[in-house]
This record gives structure tokens, sequence and C-alpha cells, in this order.
């Protein structure tokens, strides 16, 4: 999709920087510790990728979360809770939501502190339609996965943009009966290719020169 640089760092450079700073801030209890996950099979793997790059679990280089599965009692004002209906067209909305207290949002944000530069995206139901998130504002999440970022060597715009493809495959495999789902454990097991950062960088404004054009 763009021209590689051979002199960019490579992925595994970068994926075992990315592994320190997680174990540095599991040692600092900012984070939990994950349950180890098995290697990467090449049968996992769906398509061959560049020398540079590395396939990864989500779980390598994010912290995967979810929000609460309980329905706390709604007040007429408080703080908003988004679930996957007010994730409409890679915008969170909070035109149609509803509110709860303060005490129930710091009991959620306890679990699923949600920050500027943060994923979210639907677990049940209609799965994926991932939203970067890109305001300040405090709300709680339910039924929703968080992908929460924790470095600056990983473009989030790139996970964005993963996602919008990896939804598909989770949609046809997901599992339930009347109401589909996707576990945090398949999310966090689920790969991903990591391209250099520089590499990472094109790729986005590369894919967003295609969607402006595509949409004019």
């Amino acid at each position: 999709m763009v021209k590689q640089d051979p002199n960019d760092e490579p992925a595994c450079v970068l994926l075992e920087k990315i592994k320190a700073e997680k174990a540095e801030l599991v040692k600092e209890k900012k984070i939990k510790k994950s349950k180890p996950l098995p290697e990467i099979t090449d049968e996992e793997k769906p398509f061959d990728i560049p020398d540079s790059w590395e396939w990864v679990r989500f779980d390598d280089i994010l912290d995967v979360r979810d929000g609460t599965h309980d329905t706390p009692k709604y007040v007429a004002n408080g703080v908003p809770l988004i679930t996957s209906k007010n994730i409409n067209s890679g915008k969170l909305d909070f035109t149609n939501i509803n509110f709860i207290s303060e005490n129930d949002f710091q009991a959620i944000n306890a679990r699923s502190k949600v920050d500027k530069g943060d994923i979210i995206f639907a677990m049940i139901g209609t799965i994926g339609n991932p939203v970067l998130v890109d305001t300040d504002r405090k709300f709680g999440i339910k039924n929703v996965a968080l992908l929460k970022h924790f470095t600056s060597e990983l473009n989030m715009y790139f996970v964005l943009d993963y996602l919008l493809v990896l939804q598909v495959m989770w949609n046809s495999t997901a599992s339930g009966g009347v109401q589909k789902f996707v576990s945090l454990r398949k999310i966090r097991k689920s790969i991903i290719p990591l391209p250099p950062l520089a590499e990472q960088n094109q790729i986005v404004r590369k894919i967003d020169k295609i969607s402006k054009m595509l949409g004019e």
C-alpha cells in the first residue's frame, strides 16, 4: 500500500518496546497483568506480511477491557452511559442516551476508564463499528469492548482501520443464539499485523486520502 523504507526500525524492535512499557505499567499496578496467550501459529495468519512487520495479538500491544455487563439504575441527569446503540457511523452519539449516577459511573470507571485516544466497539448484537474516542467528556460504557492505548509507539488509527476489516470476520464467527456476541478473550487473542511506526503512519494517511476521495 505504501513504499517501505529499509531504514525504518523493524516491528520486532517496536514490539519489544511496547511489551516493556506494558510490563512497567503492570509493575506500577496501573493495568492488570494479562493471562498468557499461545504463540501465533502459521495457520492463524490470514496473509503474508513484509519481513519488517510482525503478527501480534491485540493483548500484546493494547490493554483490552470491557464495560459493565450490569444495568445500573438510570437517572434523569447524570453521567452518560455509552452502549452499542450510541455508536453510529464511527462516532459517539450522545443525543439519545441514558444517564447514570456519579457513584455508578465511578464503579464502572474503576474497571473501564475511557480516555481520549482509546477505541471502543460493540461486543453484542452487530459486532464492531469501532470508534476512536476524540472527546474529553466523561462517560461510562456497557457491553462494549475497550482497547486502551498506553504507548506512543502505536498509531491507534491504524488499529481502528484494521478493526474495520476484522469486524466482518467477527460477525460471521460470533457466538450466541438470538443475539451474537464476541468474548473479551477472543478479542485479546485476535491477531493484527504490526508494521514499523513510520509505515503505520503512512498507511493511515493513505487510507484517509482514499476514503476522502471515495466520499467526494
